[in-house]
């Protein structure tokens, strides 16, 4: 077991012999804690005949193991007081719990459990279907999600970053057992994996407890070591489409592209969210909803991923207002092209920006996720304090530069679900 400690950071990080690693982060003034682990699987892995996979595996964790009934898996939550949940992105699968320190030995045998020794059997699964295929009709009803899971779709072109997390519902009813597992015997392997902690534990005890539930875990699969290397970074296409839909308003999202994670201009990019439209003191939500009472609904977000990224900007109103509400928004950012940003707008988004980090390190679930999150992808361990200092040492230029390469309006596409007529 190869051990590495940041006395300064406070993280530890160790990696065990079977290859997993574990990283953890200890407050002994919080009154919770969070483990969880990340699998380096989501549906840019998948392909058109699989794709939903991954989100099906993550449904099944909680359909029993060969040590316990979803039923016993349910109580045994319910008795530790812990939320136990899951959820698959585009790049990742995580199961967490977050529970009472004195809970955490069981809530790592229950994690263990659920990602080791996963039944995954046909009765079970067939019956899951049908929750997915509810699920995804949900998110088909709802034009907000579907605006930007369709504009990511033809952004990305065929690339598998823009296939649905949850999959075709014809996928998912022709998904079977087998299936599941060898995906599954694939990709859930220790040199894929990182256990996060975080919160008021003790160390030596939890390292301990984690060994003992993973040790079944196997150390590799046959999966591509570099999955972008293998399948290539999508490329970034100028896109638009449309979409009839019997509701009252039209739904769109506009989208640019933006740096991913692993760039340092991601600190960047958060004050030029914060600025464009992140908060109630946002261009958009000022010059949009305030001035003129056009939407209800108007902010831009960030969509990032391990090798690129998309600013987007959404809204929904009623159709009568699209005209003027579309050329406020070519107004804000041909403004922002033209003359930037201002020395008062820097300044409060970094403000904005740095409280809101702040109170994320409350969150023993969002220390445990950014933890794991920065060792699977060799992201430097910084110190919050440096972080803090990325973001003030952002200056105006940087910003101003970020726009003028990223936020245009001719490279900029755009999605509409609704009343189009």
């Amino acid at each position: 077991m190869n051990k590495n400690i940041s006395e300064k950071l406070g993280i530890d990080v160790y990696t065990l012999d079977n290859g997993l690693r574990v990283v953890f982060e200890q407050n002994r003034h919080l009154n919770s804690v969070t483990a969880g682990v990340w699998i380096k699987v989501g549906s840019r892995d998948e392909n058109e005949i699989n794709n939903g996979i991954a989100h099906m595996i993550e449904h099944m964790l909680f359909k029993g193991t060969k040590n316990m009934t979803s039923e016993q898996l349910a109580v045994r939550t319910a008795i530790i007081g812990g939320e136990l949940n899951a959820y698959t992105s585009k790049e990742n699968t995580e199961v967490y719990c977050r529970t009472l320190p004195s809970c955490l030995r069981e809530a790592i045998d229950i994690l263990g459990d659920m990602v080791c020794h996963s039944l995954l059997n046909e009765e079970e699964l067939e019956k899951e279907k049908g929750v997915v295929c509810e699920e995804i009709d949900m998110y088909k009803d709802s034009p907000e999600d579907s605006v930007h899971e369709i504009l990511q779709k033809k952004v990305w072109k065929k690339h598998p970053l823009g296939y649905l997390i949850s999959g075709k519902k014809k996928n998912v009813r022709a998904l079977t057992s087998q299936h599941l597992k060898e995906f599954k015997n694939k990709y859930y392997v220790a040199d894929n994996m990182v256990v996060s902690v975080a919160g008021n534990f003790n160390k030596r005890e939890t390292l301990q407890w984690i060994k003992n539930a993973f040790i079944d875990i196997p150390s590799s699969g046959n999966m591509e070591k570099d999955y972008i290397a293998r399948i290539g970074s999508p490329v970034y296409t100028k896109t638009s489409f449309s979409k009839e839909k019997d509701i009252e308003q039209l739904h769109i999202n506009f989208a640019f592209e933006s740096p991913s994670f692993m760039e340092d201009e991601r600190y960047t990019a958060a004050i030029l969210n914060a600025i464009l439209g992140g908060d109630v003191n946002s261009r958009l939500f000022q010059g949009i909803r305030e001035k003129y009472g056009l939407t209800y609904s108007v902010y831009s977000y960030g969509s990032i991923f391990s090798d690129v990224g998309l600013m987007h900007i959404y809204s929904a109103m009623n159709p009568q207002q699209y005209g003027k509400v579309y050329e406020l928004i070519e107004d804000i950012i041909l403004n922002l092209r033209q003359k930037g940003i201002t020395s008062n707008e820097l300044e409060n988004a970094k403000k904005q920006t740095i409280v809101e980090m702040t109170l994320n390190r409350d969150s023993t679930t969002s220390l445990m996720s950014a933890n794991a999150k920065n060792v699977m992808y060799g992201i430097p361990m910084n110190p919050f304090e440096d972080r803090v200092g990325m973001i003030n040492n952002v200056k105006r230029k940087d910003v101003n530069e970020l726009i003028d390469m990223y936020l245009s309006i001719d490279n900029m596409s755009m999605g509409f679900i609704g009343s189009i007529k």
